[in-house]
């Protein structure tokens, strides 16, 4: 039996270590009394959802009448919790601040006949989850009879207007609730997985798909307080944000990290809500593989952390961070690429951005790099042949600057139709405006000298221009 708000999320029950132990006694802290007749003599788990996850908060062993009592020493957060029993034992509570002594009653076979006492806004839930799926049978039910190929015309008719009116009523009902209860925590939650109301529910055109777009993009959290701190113990919040980045964001680097950077400022009404959402979106963005999300936590560190007083990131943390930051700092994907005077083999001087070319390949090497051994001659024999009549240039540059291994690593390997380039007075700064810290390190460049892509190894090139050098 499963009573799941909604199925955005998988149960992944995770038992903290520090779960107090059970007291037979009432405590001042947080008190359950379960009567659950259907799961007698198994352990039942209460467990809570937290930003995207969920957890295990303590467990007990009902007895043989079903019954428990499990007492915490200390109250618990608000928020949406849950009781989880093996094998597939599942129902939600809504717990709001004040409600620490609450007894239930389960009754599987009929879930109306299931009580709350302590806890006013488990009751709303469950009365609502009763109503909800009663209207979901009945859809149910329609559903089935429009499957059989053999009713006439008339009865699918009647039947698609009996789905219709179904799914007005639910929606009616779901409204009035939700109006019902906008003073407690039951609502706001409620309130919060509802989806907003686009200008064109049904787009015709491209435009109208543009339009809801746009809206979308300003409206997207009109039912979700941010500064709610309920909401990230809930099985829906976290799903919205990333739902918003991937999908309503534009995806462009730049764009991402301006999105990112607004729903920590719709936070910052309430230290909590501020602290998860800049924590979440720093630490996502810090781990991914995705070009371009380093975008996001640079302007988030530039616009929250660095120079401002964050007492929960310790001088540690912050030095990596900035170590980290350097690195990007003005190499990052949308940007407009720093120029480099160079020397070429030949002893004549050079500026990268003056370079003309469709698309500039900056590809920073060592001579004695055992990466840079084999996959020089990949990019230069593969990628580099295929499309240098295209409008591809290679500007090749040795960070060692031992002119004689430079000269055999260039002629050994046949790259004399790149622009092979060094600093040996190390005049350029170029450690400080491109990440060389692994090598080889692949910049490419548009036209206009703006950073498409970076740090990509032959395969991921090869797709890059695939999509912008048409055949």
């Amino acid at each position: 039996m499963k009573y799941n708000i909604l199925l955005l999320l998988s149960l992944f029950l995770i038992i903290k270590a520090e779960a107090q132990n059970n007291k037979n006694e009432k405590s001042a802290g947080f008190n359950l009394e379960l009567n659950i007749p259907s799961q007698k003599n198994n352990r039942m788990y209460l467990g809570y959802y937290w930003n995207g996850a969920t957890y295990a908060r303590d467990s007990v062993v009902l007895s043989s009448e079903g019954k428990a009592k499990l007492n915490l020493a200390e109250e618990l957060s608000a928020g949406q919790y849950f009781l989880y029993a093996e094998p597939d034992f599942r129902v939600d509570l809504l717990l709001d601040k004040g409600e620490n002594n609450i007894h239930l009653f389960v009754d599987e076979k009929d879930f109306s006949k299931s009580t709350a006492t302590g806890s006013p806004n488990t009751v709303l839930l469950w009365k609502y989850l009763t109503d909800i799926q009663q209207k979901d049978s009945e859809r149910l039910e329609i559903e089935t009879q429009l499957e059989n190929d053999a009713i006439t015309l008339q009865k699918r008719k009647e039947l698609e207007d009996r789905k219709n009116k179904l799914d007005e009523s639910a929606s009616a009902y779901t409204e009035s609730v939700i109006k019902n209860n906008t003073n407690n925590w039951f609502g706001v939650f409620l309130k919060g997985m509802q989806p907003i109301s686009l200008p064109y529910p049904q787009p015709k055109d491209e435009n109208e798909f543009l339009k809801n777009k746009e809206y979308g993009k300003v409206h997207y959290f009109d039912n979700v307080d941010l500064t709610d701190p309920r909401l990230w113990r809930t099985n829906y919040f976290t799903s919205y944000i990333d739902t918003y980045l991937n999908q309503w964001a534009d995806q462009i680097p730049d764009s991402l990290a301006v999105a990112a950077s607004r729903l920590v400022a719709k936070t910052k009404g309430n230290d909590y809500c501020f602290r998860e959402m800049l924590s979440r979106l720093t630490n996502e963005s810090l781990k991914s593989t995705r070009m371009g999300d380093e975008n996001i936590w640079a302007k988030l560190a530039e616009d929250y952390i660095f120079d401002k007083d964050v007492i929960w990131i310790d001088s540690t943390q912050n030095s990596e961070l900035r170590r980290k930051y350097e690195l990007i700092k003005n190499n990052r994907i949308g940007m407009k690429a720093q120029n480099l005077e160079l020397q070429t083999m030949e002893g004549k001087t050079i500026n990268t951005n003056e370079i003309p070319a469709e698309f500039l390949i900056l590809y920073f090497y060592d001579p004695e790099c055992g990466h840079c051994q084999t996959s020089t001659p990949k990019l230069h024999n593969g990628l580099y042949a295929k499309y240098k009549s295209k409008g591809v240039e290679v500007v090749a540059i040795d960070i060692v600057n031992n002119k004689q291994k430079w000269e055999a690593f260039v002629n050994n390997k046949k790259l004399t139709d790149w622009i092979n380039c060094a600093d040996p007075e190390y005049k350029s700064n170029f450690w400080m405006n491109y990440d060389t810290s692994g090598v080889p390190s692949v910049y490419v460049l548009n036209r206009n000298k703006i950073i498409l892509a970076k740090m990509l190894d032959e395969e991921n090139l090869e797709k890059l221009f695939k999509y912008y050098i048409k055949d």
